[in-house]
């Protein structure tokens, strides 16, 4: 597909959460490579302009920057008063940012966990109430949403952020099939294991199933393919494996299951 083709697919700039580092970074680089202008935004400001600028030099296209705590509840009004005023319309919104936590779910700090909630649901929810309306009435768009294999099952020692995938999923799945026939497209993504700092900010330091890992690149370029194909998608042939025999396993078996692969060794 030409640049000017992925231009006209999504009628305006990407705007890409989390942008600073691993998914979110990639997806920046990877829709610059296709022409699209970016609106990158995330808490660490420092961080988003080291990204932004590379882009620019490598690509030519513009790269806005916003330094915006994504977990706070009018994230996403401050980060649309920025964009309307400077007059870029957003045509395709990739609802990267979040965080997970790792450890028995009594000994972690609950604020965080909420913060987690916050990041991981509120911000995607209300990012899309922003910017969806727009993209309905021109009659083009896209949304992608982050939820993970840890969506379809559930997942103890990471309870929380599970959680917060699986919502992410059936919200994306959900968006899917109203928004069919109005030109607005939409994917949830639920990577695997993936070659980004996410474990070791979660302090998880164990391996992914069948101890494969994805590079950030497979899966940013398999969820790229798959917009406006699927309401889904996941990265790998053996992370499909694992989602389609969770589907057929009872729901109890799977969390005994998760528990004896991820407890920590003290528990």
């Amino acid at each position: 597909m030409r640049k000017q083709d992925w231009k006209d697919r999504f009628g305006g700039a990407a705007l890409v959460t989390g942008a600073s580092g691993g998914l979110g970074e990639t997806f920046a680089r990877k829709l610059a490579e296709k022409g699209l202008d970016l609106v990158l935004v995330a808490r660490r400001k420092e961080e988003l302009e080291r990204v932004a600028q590379e882009i620019r030099t490598a690509h030519g296209v513009r790269v806005e920057t916003v330094g915006q705590d994504l977990s706070q509840s009018d994230a996403a009004e401050k980060v649309g008063a920025v964009t309307d005023k400077l007059n870029i319309r957003i045509g395709l919104l990739i609802n990267n940012a979040g965080f997970g936590t790792y450890g028995s779910f009594d000994e972690l700090d609950p604020q965080k966990e909420s913060m987690m909630v916050d990041l991981n649901c509120r911000a995607p929810v209300t990012f899309t109430s922003k910017y969806l309306p727009a993209m309905k009435k021109r009659g083009k768009g896209a949304l992608v949403y982050l939820a993970s294999i840890a969506a379809y099952q559930p997942t103890p020692f990471f309870a929380t952020y599970g959680a917060t995938k699986a919502f992410n999923l059936l919200f994306g799945e959900a968006l899917w099939a109203e928004l069919r026939g109005t030109g607005v497209q939409v994917v949830s993504l639920s990577p695997g294991y993936t070659k980004t700092k996410f474990q070791v900010n979660a302090g998880y330091g164990g391996t992914g199933p069948f101890g494969i890992w994805s590079t950030p690149e497979e899966v940013v370029d398999q969820c790229l393919r798959k917009l406006g194909k699927v309401p889904s998608t996941v990265p790998g042939f053996l992370n499909r494996i694992l989602v389609s025999s969770i589907r057929f396993t009872p729901r109890n078996v799977a969390a005994l299951v998760s528990y004896w692969i991820s407890k920590p060794k003290h528990a």
